[in-house]
Protein backbone atom coordinates (compact mmCIF):
# COMPACT_ATOMS: atom_id res chain seq x y z
CA UNK A 1 0.00 0.00 0.00
CA UNK A 2 1.35 3.37 -1.02
CA UNK A 3 1.74 5.13 2.31
CA UNK A 4 4.79 7.20 3.11
CA UNK A 5 6.18 4.95 5.82
CA UNK A 6 6.03 1.82 3.63
CA UNK A 7 7.86 3.71 0.91
CA UNK A 8 10.43 4.82 3.47
CA UNK A 9 10.87 1.23 4.69
CA UNK A 10 11.39 0.04 1.12
CA UNK A 11 13.96 2.77 0.52
CA UNK A 12 15.82 1.88 3.70
CA UNK A 13 15.75 -1.86 2.99
CA UNK A 14 16.93 -1.42 -0.59
CA UNK A 15 19.65 0.99 0.53
CA UNK A 16 20.94 -1.55 3.06
CA UNK A 17 20.90 -4.26 0.40
CA UNK A 18 22.91 -2.15 -2.03
CA UNK A 19 25.44 -1.42 0.69
CA UNK A 20 26.00 -5.17 1.08
CA UNK A 21 26.91 -5.92 -2.54
CA UNK A 22 30.35 -5.33 -4.09
CA UNK A 23 31.29 -2.81 -6.76
CA UNK A 24 31.30 -4.81 -10.00
CA UNK A 25 31.00 -3.65 -13.62
CA UNK A 26 27.60 -5.32 -14.11
CA UNK A 27 24.96 -6.11 -11.50
CA UNK A 28 21.67 -7.92 -12.14
CA UNK A 29 18.92 -7.47 -9.56
CA UNK A 30 15.88 -9.65 -10.16
CA UNK A 31 12.82 -9.60 -7.92
CA UNK A 32 9.18 -9.99 -8.92
CA UNK A 33 7.89 -7.80 -6.10
CA UNK A 34 9.80 -4.81 -7.52
CA UNK A 35 6.87 -4.63 -9.95
CA UNK A 36 4.44 -4.22 -7.08
CA UNK A 37 1.70 -6.42 -5.69
CA UNK A 38 0.39 -9.34 -7.73
CA UNK A 39 -2.93 -8.74 -9.45
CA UNK A 40 -5.91 -9.95 -7.49
CA UNK A 41 -4.52 -9.18 -4.05
CA UNK A 42 -6.26 -6.46 -2.08
CA UNK A 43 -4.48 -3.13 -1.93
CA UNK A 44 -5.60 0.36 -0.96
CA UNK A 45 -9.18 0.51 0.35
CA UNK A 46 -9.18 -3.31 0.20
CA UNK A 47 -9.83 -3.28 -3.54
CA UNK A 48 -8.23 -6.04 -5.64
CA UNK A 49 -5.22 -4.89 -7.63
CA UNK A 50 -5.96 -4.76 -11.36
CA UNK A 51 -2.81 -3.02 -12.58
CA UNK A 52 0.93 -2.99 -11.91
CA UNK A 53 2.00 0.45 -13.13
CA UNK A 54 0.57 2.51 -10.23
CA UNK A 55 2.92 0.67 -7.86
CA UNK A 56 5.70 -0.18 -10.30
CA UNK A 57 6.39 3.46 -11.18
CA UNK A 58 7.09 4.73 -7.62
CA UNK A 59 9.08 1.55 -6.92
CA UNK A 60 11.17 2.10 -10.05
CA UNK A 61 11.83 5.72 -9.05
CA UNK A 62 12.98 4.62 -5.60
CA UNK A 63 15.25 1.99 -7.18
CA UNK A 64 16.76 4.55 -9.54
CA UNK A 65 17.30 7.04 -6.74
CA UNK A 66 19.08 4.48 -4.53
CA UNK A 67 21.19 3.05 -7.35
CA UNK A 68 22.45 6.55 -8.15
CA UNK A 69 23.08 7.21 -4.49
CA UNK A 70 25.10 3.99 -4.19
CA UNK A 71 26.99 3.94 -7.49
CA UNK A 72 27.01 7.59 -8.55
CA UNK A 73 24.86 9.78 -10.79
CA UNK A 74 26.37 8.35 -13.98
CA UNK A 75 25.53 4.71 -13.25
CA UNK A 76 23.85 3.00 -16.23
CA UNK A 77 20.45 1.62 -15.24
CA UNK A 78 18.14 -0.52 -17.36
CA UNK A 79 14.82 -2.12 -16.42
CA UNK A 80 13.49 -5.40 -17.78
CA UNK A 81 9.86 -6.42 -17.31
CA UNK A 82 8.44 -9.77 -18.36
CA UNK A 83 4.91 -9.74 -19.77
CA UNK A 84 2.28 -12.36 -20.38
CA UNK A 85 -0.91 -12.77 -22.38
CA UNK A 86 -3.85 -11.39 -20.41
CA UNK A 87 -5.98 -14.54 -20.30
CA UNK A 88 -3.19 -16.92 -19.26
CA UNK A 89 -1.94 -14.29 -16.80
CA UNK A 90 -5.32 -14.12 -15.06
CA UNK A 91 -5.67 -17.91 -14.93
CA UNK A 92 -2.22 -18.21 -13.37
CA UNK A 93 -2.87 -15.31 -11.01
CA UNK A 94 -6.17 -16.80 -9.86
CA UNK A 95 -4.45 -20.06 -8.99
CA UNK A 96 -1.72 -18.30 -7.03
CA UNK A 97 -4.05 -15.97 -5.13
CA UNK A 98 -6.33 -18.93 -4.43
CA UNK A 99 -3.43 -20.81 -2.84
CA UNK A 100 -1.94 -17.95 -0.84
CA UNK A 101 -5.05 -16.08 0.31
CA UNK A 102 -8.63 -16.89 1.43
CA UNK A 103 -10.05 -16.03 -2.02
CA UNK A 104 -13.55 -17.46 -2.43
CA UNK A 105 -14.17 -16.64 -6.10
CA UNK A 106 -14.05 -19.37 -8.72
CA UNK A 107 -12.21 -18.52 -11.92
CA UNK A 108 -15.25 -17.26 -13.92
CA UNK A 109 -16.14 -14.94 -11.03
CA UNK A 110 -12.53 -13.81 -10.67
CA UNK A 111 -12.26 -13.23 -14.42
CA UNK A 112 -15.49 -11.21 -14.51
CA UNK A 113 -14.27 -8.99 -11.67
CA UNK A 114 -11.36 -7.84 -13.84
CA UNK A 115 -13.42 -6.75 -16.82
CA UNK A 116 -10.97 -6.24 -19.67
CA UNK A 117 -7.88 -8.44 -19.84
CA UNK A 118 -4.75 -6.86 -18.35
CA UNK A 119 -2.36 -5.46 -20.97
CA UNK A 120 1.10 -5.79 -19.45
CA UNK A 121 2.82 -4.49 -22.57
CA UNK A 122 0.82 -1.26 -22.29
CA UNK A 123 1.66 -1.03 -18.59
CA UNK A 124 5.37 -1.49 -19.34
CA UNK A 125 5.10 1.33 -21.88
CA UNK A 126 3.47 3.50 -19.20
CA UNK A 127 6.32 2.75 -16.80
CA UNK A 128 8.85 3.54 -19.53
CA UNK A 129 7.30 6.96 -20.10
CA UNK A 130 7.28 7.69 -16.37
CA UNK A 131 10.96 6.86 -15.76
CA UNK A 132 12.42 8.04 -19.09
CA UNK A 133 15.20 8.39 -20.13
CA UNK A 134 16.06 5.21 -18.17
CA UNK A 135 15.63 2.39 -20.74
CA UNK A 136 12.86 -0.16 -20.24
CA UNK A 137 12.94 -3.55 -21.97
CA UNK A 138 10.04 -5.97 -22.35
CA UNK A 139 10.35 -9.76 -22.52
CA UNK A 140 7.11 -11.58 -23.48
CA UNK A 141 6.84 -14.87 -21.62
CA UNK A 142 5.36 -16.44 -24.75
CA UNK A 143 8.71 -15.86 -26.44
CA UNK A 144 11.15 -16.59 -23.64
CA UNK A 145 9.25 -19.14 -21.56
CA UNK A 146 9.99 -22.10 -23.87
CA UNK A 147 13.74 -21.29 -24.00
CA UNK A 148 16.03 -23.65 -22.03
CA UNK A 149 17.03 -20.69 -19.84
CA UNK A 150 13.46 -19.43 -19.51
CA UNK A 151 12.98 -15.68 -18.99
CA UNK A 152 16.63 -15.45 -17.91
CA UNK A 153 17.46 -15.59 -21.61
CA UNK A 154 16.21 -12.00 -21.89
CA UNK A 155 18.68 -10.99 -19.18
CA UNK A 156 21.52 -12.79 -20.97
CA UNK A 157 20.68 -10.87 -24.15
CA UNK A 158 20.93 -7.57 -22.29
CA UNK A 159 24.28 -8.63 -20.86
CA UNK A 160 25.49 -9.43 -24.38
CA UNK A 161 26.98 -12.64 -23.00
CA UNK A 162 29.46 -14.34 -25.38
CA UNK A 163 28.03 -17.47 -27.01
CA UNK A 164 30.83 -19.61 -25.65
CA UNK A 165 30.00 -18.69 -22.06
CA UNK A 166 26.27 -19.06 -22.63
CA UNK A 167 26.79 -22.54 -24.12
CA UNK A 168 28.37 -23.64 -20.84
CA UNK A 169 25.36 -22.63 -18.74
CA UNK A 170 22.99 -25.29 -17.50
CA UNK A 171 19.32 -25.07 -18.58
CA UNK A 172 17.00 -23.68 -15.94
CA UNK A 173 14.63 -25.96 -14.08
CA UNK A 174 10.99 -24.96 -13.81
CA UNK A 175 10.29 -23.47 -10.39
CA UNK A 176 7.08 -22.52 -8.61
CA UNK A 177 4.69 -24.18 -11.09
CA UNK A 178 0.99 -23.60 -10.61
CA UNK A 179 -1.10 -26.31 -9.00
CA UNK A 180 -3.35 -28.63 -10.98
CA UNK A 181 -6.97 -27.76 -11.73
CA UNK A 182 -8.05 -30.50 -9.33
CA UNK A 183 -6.01 -28.99 -6.50
CA UNK A 184 -7.35 -25.52 -7.30
CA UNK A 185 -10.87 -26.85 -6.80
CA UNK A 186 -9.82 -28.27 -3.44
CA UNK A 187 -8.29 -24.92 -2.43
CA UNK A 188 -11.52 -23.14 -3.35
CA UNK A 189 -13.52 -25.53 -1.18
CA UNK A 190 -11.08 -25.00 1.69
CA UNK A 191 -11.28 -21.21 1.37
CA UNK A 192 -15.06 -21.45 1.54
CA UNK A 193 -14.86 -23.74 4.56
CA UNK A 194 -14.22 -23.16 8.24
CA UNK A 195 -10.41 -22.96 8.34
CA UNK A 196 -8.91 -19.49 8.71
CA UNK A 197 -5.54 -17.76 8.94
CA UNK A 198 -2.42 -19.82 9.51
CA UNK A 199 -4.31 -23.11 9.69
CA UNK A 200 -5.82 -22.57 6.25
CA UNK A 201 -2.58 -21.40 4.66
CA UNK A 202 -0.50 -24.24 6.13
CA UNK A 203 -3.04 -26.87 5.08
CA UNK A 204 -3.01 -25.62 1.49
CA UNK A 205 0.78 -25.42 1.39
CA UNK A 206 1.04 -29.02 2.57
CA UNK A 207 -1.18 -30.13 -0.31
CA UNK A 208 0.70 -27.97 -2.81
CA UNK A 209 4.05 -29.35 -1.65
CA UNK A 210 2.81 -32.93 -1.93
CA UNK A 211 1.79 -32.31 -5.56
CA UNK A 212 5.22 -30.99 -6.60
CA UNK A 213 7.99 -33.29 -7.85
CA UNK A 214 10.18 -34.58 -5.02
CA UNK A 215 13.18 -32.43 -5.97
CA UNK A 216 11.19 -29.20 -5.92
CA UNK A 217 9.40 -29.41 -2.60
CA UNK A 218 9.92 -26.83 0.08
CA UNK A 219 8.76 -26.62 3.65
CA UNK A 220 5.61 -24.49 3.97
CA UNK A 221 6.20 -21.05 5.39
CA UNK A 222 3.30 -19.06 6.73
CA UNK A 223 2.89 -15.62 5.26
CA UNK A 224 0.16 -13.25 6.29
CA UNK A 225 -1.93 -12.06 3.34
CA UNK A 226 -4.58 -9.36 3.11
Amino acid sequence: RQVFWRRWLFRLGFRNFLASIPDTPTIVISRESFSGMMLGYKGNRLRPRRRYAPMAVPLAREIIRELRRRFGPDVEIEFLYTTRDGDTLLKSTWGHVLRTSPLRLDYPQFRTAFGDEPDLAAEAAEIARAIAPVPVHVAPLEKYGPHPFGPAKAVLELLDLPEQIESELRPASRNNPGQSDALSRIFLEMNRGKLRGRSLYSAKEELAMAERPAGRRRKPKYRKTV
